[in-house]
């Protein structure tokens, strides 16, 4: 199934064949406005019964919507048709979210046939609407690219802990489109850090310089931007449907099309308008604009986009031996060394969490880029690359040119997990290898060991992946180790949720003095460290997690909950474990015709 651009897919409820793409992360508890597309719809259907689809009538909203709040306007490019269909995972996984860095931003828009200029100029949308408090949390209390200030006059309506769903304004002038978004990021007030990303020293900066003292410039780039992304991959002619409510799929399709007309597109502007000349109160006018930007926004990210599907029986034909030649090699480096196991097991989740599951985290410096095995997260500390380099041999000599070193990475974590005594998966497979890495990817994108639960439950939702993702995926920690540099500040520092015990012992072999045996090593779990079973879970309930990051899953939060699950019932820990792995596989992977099959992992064909 391949979804395409903008179809209105994202307007569908749920059904017994697909769920829809509302309560995607991105969308869920966020998104709003279908009631007033049902308004326009109505009103459409009584004067052009079975005319206009839903798509057409997002495009033209989205243009009055900007019109209304006093942005420009442009001529709308209609004749789209309705999808059939919809996607959760799809929308989870290529939507841009708001913890991106400028080069995530600048991928995700590439993938979409968006340069970086319209990137720049599209997200500009946000000089209109506001954020809920989850979004920009960890960015007031965490990052200094921000104005003191504004931090902390976010602070008030936004704690530390709770209040997720609490809005902010994206701009101080919410309720009009103009150039204040870029003003803001110029004095480092952007709310989001995929905002402020954009003016932080980049290739972006001179063009957010330009819009913030050029209006002129700004809006004619924003309506061209508009137009360019209004003509990704439509369906027309005789594809998709005009469906008769923009919620559900006709049961029948129909086969015909006529183009919208300027009367047509009047009603959905006067709906808008009426909408705005109501709201006579600051509250009501800011609820309006709120609304207004959820319009665009159902236009601008994207409604629906390209995405092949993998599968468990990609390589069934042209390499059916793989899972053999994987496994057998994996287990060979696990004979020799038990840590191995771990090794490969994190290198999947590291190279997952940069840009996707694409191999990235693999590839050696060039020219062209720096890769990913100097970042902080993996400076010292990723290892396997060998093993890996052994597997790709030998499968090339099996099957030359056809298996991905993406795939060999997802196959290899999971027979990992088995021969140290975890349970198997069915692995998808299909992917391919990315052309490029990136080091500040690789920084901003892997969770930290210091992360707080909400930091890491952001991180986590940032690629789609639930809060009860995130505690399964870190029960990896039941096997593998960590430096000193790693947990140094917890065994010194932290008592209130760290055995004493345990923090003695630590402290024998992790000095308090940084640059002193940073990179001795201390094994996560403190009983069984080369055996993949549930006393990660057991060590956090006995305050014995040897990561920051670890403790807090069970340090009188939101997660405790399923820790104790975990930790009396192996069984749940290992089915979510390798539902929530197979989730992960699923992150953004190039494929088709997208990245190539390296014929050594470490560097581009």
């Amino acid at each position: 199934m391949e979804l395409q651009g903008c179809d209105a897919s994202l307007l569908l409820d749920d059904t017994g064949s697909f769920t829809g793409e509302k309560t995607a992360v991105p969308n869920a508890n966020s998104l709003r406005g279908f009631e007033v597309i049902d308004t326009i719809k109505s009103q459409v259907e009584k004067l052009c019964p079975n005319t206009v689809s839903c798509a057409d009538i997002l495009a033209v909203a989205a243009r009055d919507s900007v019109a209304c709040l006093g942005g420009p306007t442009w001529k709308v490019e209609l004749g789209r048709r309705d999808s059939t269909t919809a996607s959760k995972t799809t929308a989870n996984n290529d939507i841009p979210n708001p913890f991106m860095n400028l080069p995530a931003l600048i991928n995700s828009f590439k993938k979409q046939g968006l340069d970086q200029g319209d990137l720049v100029a599209l997200s500009g949308g946000h000089t209109i609407g506001f954020s809920q408090c989850n979004f920009f949390k960890n960015r007031i209390y965490n990052e200094s690219n921000i104005d003191q200030g504004f931090a902390r006059n976010r602070q008030k309506t936004c704690p530390r802990n709770g209040g997720d769903t609490k809005l902010a304004p994206l701009d101080q002038s919410a309720a009009n489109f103009d150039t204040r978004y870029f003003t803001n990021l110029v004095k480092k007030r952007g709310l989001l850090h995929s905002d402020q990303v954009l003016f932080n020293g980049g290739s972006t900066d001179n063009l957010v310089k330009k819009y913030s003292s050029n209006a002129g410039a700004f809006s004619a780039d924003f309506a061209k931007s508009m137009i360019k992304m209004g003509n990704i991959k439509p369906l027309t002619g005789r594809a998709g449907q005009i469906r008769r409510n923009c919620y559900f799929v006709k049961a029948r399709q129909m086969t015909w099309h006529v183009s919208i007309t300027v009367t047509h597109a009047s009603i959905v502007k006067l709906e808008l308008e009426t909408m705005a000349s109501s709201s006579s109160s600051s509250s009501s006018s800011s609820s309006f604009s709120s609304m207004v930007v959820v319009i665009l926004s159902l236009l601008l990210f994207f409604s629906g986009s390209s995405s092949a599907q993998l599968s468990t029986s990609y390589y069934s034909k042209t390499c059916p031996n793989v899972l053999t030649k994987v496994k057998s090699a994996v287990q060979s480096a696990i004979s020799k060394e038990r840590r191995a196991g771990a090794s490969l097991l994190r290198l999947h989740f590291h190279d997952c969490f940069v840009n996707g599951c694409d191999g990235s985290v693999l590839l050696d410096d060039t020219s062209n880029f720096t890769g990913e095995k100097n970042a902080n997260p993996n400076r010292n500390s990723a290892r396997g690359f060998d093993v890996v380099d052994n597997i790709k041999s030998v499968v090339e000599k099996a099957c030359p040119g056809v298996v991905s070193c993406a795939d060999i990475l997802a196959i290899a974590a999971r027979d990992s997990v088995v021969i140290l005594g975890g349970d198997s998966w069915d692995v998808k497979l299909g992917r391919r290898d990315a052309r490029t890495a990136s080091q500040s990817a690789a920084n901003t994108g892997i969770p930290q060991p210091t992360s707080s639960l909400s930091n890491l439950i952001s991180s986590f939702q940032a690629h789609g992946l639930s809060t009860k993702d995130m505690v399964a995926l870190s029960g990896a920690h039941t096997i593998g180790q960590a430096r000193c540099t790693s947990f140094r500040a917890r065994i010194y520092n932290e008592t209130n949720n760290l055995d004493s015990s345990l923090a003695k012992t630590r402290q024998g072999n992790c000095p308090r003095t940084s640059g002193s045996g940073d990179n001795n090593l201390a094994p996560l779990d403190v009983q069984t460290p080369t055996s993949f079973d549930n006393n990660y879970f057991k060590n956090l309930i006995s305050n014995k997690g040897l990561l920051h990051s670890d403790q807090q899953l069970f340090n009188g939060g939101s997660t405790d909950s399923q820790v104790r699950t975990y930790s009396n019932n192996p069984s749940t820990f290992s089915a979510d474990f390798a539902a929530a792995m197979i989730k992960m596989g699923d992150i953004k992977p190039l494929t088709g015709s997208n990245g190539e099959v390296r014929k050594n992992c470490r560097r581009i064909n």
